[in-house]
C-alpha cells in the first residue's frame, strides 16, 4: 500500500498538464460529503483494472475528511484505500494516503459541481488526472456530457477517458 501511495505521489506531482485545474468557487464541503461514483477517469495508474469504483467522504471531528476509495479488481476482489483530506482553500483539499507522511499529500481540486451536488469534475493540481463523478452509478447523458464538455473547455484530453463499469447490485 505504501508503494502504491508513493507511486501516486510522484506520478501526480511530476506531471505538468496544460489543463486549467483551478478549483470551483463556493464549494460547500458539507454538501460534497457522502458517496460519489466514478463514471470516468484518466491518469490514475493506481486504479488500473478497477471497476465499480466509488468513494465515501466523511467529516472528522478535527475538520479533516476521512476518504475511503472502493473498487473491484479484475479477479473480482474488493479493494479499498483510506486517506485523509485536509481542506486548504475553497474547492481544494490536500489528500494523503500515508497520514504519518503528510508531506506526500497530493492536491484534490473540485473543478465543477452542479447546484444539487449530484455531479462533479475533479482533478489533481497538475491536470494529469481527471475524474467525472456522480451520486449514482449511472448518469443522464446530458449531465455527463456537460461535465465532459467542462473538462474539454478547461483543456483536458477527454479522449483519454476510461469509462468506469458499474455492475448491477
Amino acid at each position: 500500500m505504501i508503494f502504491k501511495a508513493l507511486i501516486h505521489y510522484f506520478f501526480h506531482q511530476g506531471a505538468s498538464g496544460k489543463a486549467d485545474t483551478r478549483p470551483a468557487r463556493g464549494v460547500d464541503l458539507s454538501r460534497y460529503l457522502g458517496r460519489w461514483y466514478e463514471l470516468a477517469r484518466y491518469g490514475a495508474p493506481f486504479e488500473t483494472g478497477l471497476e465499480d469504483v466509488y468513494t465515501e467522504y466523511k467529516m472528522r471531528s478535527d475538520g479533516k475528511l476521512l476518504i475511503t476509495n472502493y473498487g473491484t479488481d479484475e479477479e473480482g476482489c474488493h479493494r479499498e484505500a483510506h486517506a485523509i483530506g485536509t481542506p486548504v482553500a475553497d474547492g481544494q483539499l490536500k489528500v494523503s494516503f500515508i497520514p504519518l507522511l503528510r508531506f506526500l499529500s497530493t492536491p484534490y481540486n473540485i473543478l465543477s459541481v452542479d447546484k444539487e451536488y449530484n455531479h462533479a469534475l475533479v482533478s489533481n493540481g497538475s491536470g494529469s488526472s481527471l475524474w467525472i463523478l456522480s451520486r449514482r452509478p449511472v448518469i443522464i447523458p446530458d449531465a455527463f456530457n456537460k461535465m465532459r464538455d467542462e473538462a474539454q473547455r478547461r483543456g483536458f484530453e477527454t479522449g483519454e477517458l476510461h469509462y468506469t463499469r458499474h455492475s448491477r447490485r
